[in-house]
């Protein structure tokens, strides 16, 4: 895991094997611990069971700035399995006079977005008023970062990054070209964290496991416009990403998951490679999965690593037969299962078995062509 030693503000897994004195949690504790401990757990009741999705109700307990400025305030929060059981390790004073608040949030299996059952979370706080105010780790462990603006966009890079202006110069220009084809409004703005590893873009939004996760991808929160790169092979121009953030106006209820993660990986490919490559990876999955379907990937059964590209492939497929269009409506065509199917059929003018027929001959065919 691509990590510092931990510091005053920067705790590491080893950490939490390290006995803490805990009185701050001890009934009728006194003292500026206690009132930050206090205001933490005060917090977790409101959000609990729902951590990820009450990561943007406001609360008079955060930070009013930071949720003035992200609309999804609780960065880490939002990553957290539901019904998570929440401890605090650590209450522990900062050099600049916060608190750093250490927890970990065990859950009973790894079917979350962290792949993990324990994860730990850093947040702080902060003196407002006679009480406190929590925030997040980010602004607090990248207040030195160097910073570069191309366009729109602001790059953020960890300490020792080697900034490409040129690869960010392409991604200002596809963000602005991908606007105008799709009629969305133009990005006015967009925070992008480059880092060397996606074990360092969790970390400084205050997440860790036991996972070690390499220079392999990254997320996007297109309600924030952030964008956090941890792989420097696409570094400045994570077209995948991009493609979230500038499409969130095209997103309704009516939006499957299929929607927004094909068309990104069918314009910007997935975990570095295009949409070719990964679809060469798919073909051999399905040759040695000859039971799976279209319709079991639609049920989002299997990992990124197939669902990216299985969806990629099926949008390139709506784009060659209504274009632009035909991409767009991908968004409204239906949440479910049997709404999607339907609009298909419209779409290609054809019985939904066919289109899936087709669908895994174009994935087959990829795994048959020659390597970019």
């Amino acid at each position: 895991m691509t990590q510092r030693p931990g510091t005053a503000s920067e705790p590491t897994i080893a950490d939490q094997g390290r006995p803490h004195s805990r009185q701050w949690s001890e009934p009728g504790a006194h003292g500026a611990e206690a009132e930050v401990y206090q205001t933490w757990v005060r917090y977790l009741q409101s959000k609990a069971p729902y951590y990820s999705m009450g990561a943007w109700k406001p609360s008079p307990l955060w930070s009013a700035s930071e949720q003035q400025r992200w609309p999804v305030y609780d960065l880490a929060g939002f990553y957290l399995p539901d019904s998570a059981a929440p401890e605090v390790l650590e209450v522990q004073r900062t050099v600049g006079g916060e608190y750093r608040i250490v927890n970990i949030f065990r859950s009973p299996n790894d079917n979350n977005m962290m792949r993990s059952r324990s994860i730990t979370v850093t947040v702080f706080a902060q003196r407002a008023g006679k009480g406190w105010v929590l925030g997040n780790a980010l602004p607090r462990l990248t207040r030195s970062w160097r910073r570069e603006k191309v366009g729109q966009i602001n790059y953020i890079m960890e300490p020792g990054y080697s900034f490409d202006s040129g690869r960010a110069q392409r991604a200002a220009t596809f963000v602005d070209s991908l606007a105008a084809a799709f009629g969305v409004p133009r990005l006015e703005q967009l925070d992008y964290y480059l880092t060397s590893s996606v074990d360092q873009v969790y970390r400084i939004l205050g997440l860790q496991v036991d996972t070690v996760w390499g220079p392999g991808g990254g997320v996007a929160q297109p309600r924030d416009r952030q964008l956090f790169s941890g792989t420097p092979a696409v570094g400045e121009d994570y077209r995948h990403e991009l493609t979230h953030i500038v499409l969130l106006p095209l997103w309704t209820p009516r939006t499957s998951v299929l929607a927004p993660e094909g068309v990104a990986t069918w314009l910007g490919g997935t975990a570095g490679m295009d949409l070719r490559t990964a679809s060469r990876g798919l073909a051999t999955f399905l040759t040695d999965h000859p039971e799976v379907t279209l319709d079991s990937m639609m049920a989002r059964r299997f990992p990124a690593a197939q669902f990216y590209p299985a969806a990629g492939v099926f949008t390139l497929m709506v784009f060659e037969r209504g274009g632009t269009d035909a991409v767009k409506g991908l968004f409204t065509a239906g949440a479910d299962a049997p709404s999607l199917r339907a609009a298909m059929e419209r779409l290609f003018n054809l019985p939904w078995a066919s289109i899936a027929d087709e669908w895994r001959r174009r994935v087959l065919a990829f795994g048959s062509g020659p390597p970019n």
